[in-house]
């Protein structure tokens, strides 16, 4: 497992610089429109692509085929995207606490509340694209990638439709405390969903 990992972070290594700017450009913008929460966003973006990056890189290269040969199962194969994601997008918690505090936001209670609630939308989003790309391949699964990515927009312009009389404040808090465990289920729900597919799938 842990090698499965390495040679994941091997191949995303040809990123790093890209990351790097991408990385250095949003911190800027953020500070130019003193906008705090649009850094956190696109970083979402960013390290929440990286292991669809990584199955990319392993499709080239025909690894599950050669990777299957080794004492390494299916299951493991799987899990070790998922390890990947969780890793990244931690990486990403921390850097935007770090961009936080470099900027000057208070730490408050609210501040720490979205901080965590765009890391917890970056668990979500693996959690959906995983499952398409094991399914259908990058290549084949881009458009409805697109449209997992999509999804946040849709639902923010389809709400008001939905949803006639705003959650009091106690509904808020509520679903906030409970949103870490939904988050967990997506994501336990994902790997099982990603481990049936890849052990029906032929290579």
């Amino acid at each position: 497992m842990k090698g499965l990992i390495l040679k994941d972070f091997i191949n995303l290594k040809k990123q790093s610089r890209i990351i790097g700017v991408f990385v250095v450009f949003y911190f800027l913008l953020s500070i130019t429109t003193k906008n705090n929460s649009m850094f956190g966003a696109m970083m979402l973006i960013v390290f929440g692509m990286m292991p669809i990056t990584a199955i990319s890189y392993d499709e080239k290269a025909n690894w599950d085929k050669y990777g299957l040969t080794m004492p390494v199962s299916r299951t493991e194969m799987v899990l070790s995207k998922y390890i990947l994601g969780l890793i990244l997008s931690s990486f990403a918690l921390v850097l935007n606490f770090i961009v936080q505090i470099l900027m000057g936001t208070e730490m408050n209670t609210d501040n720490i509340t979205i901080v965590f609630v765009i890391f917890g939308a970056s668990i979500v989003f693996i959690s959906l694209l995983l499952p398409i790309m094991f399914k259908f391949g990058v290549e084949k699964g881009r458009m409805l990638m697109i449209l997992v990515l999509m999804l946040p927009t849709i639902i923010i312009m389809l709400l008001p439709e939905i949803v006639k009389t705003p959650p009091s404040e106690e509904m808020i808090i509520k679903a906030l405390y409970a949103l870490p465990f939904i988050i967990v289920i997506i994501y336990v729900l994902s790997i099982f969903i990603s481990i049936n597919i890849y052990n029906k799938k032929e290579f």
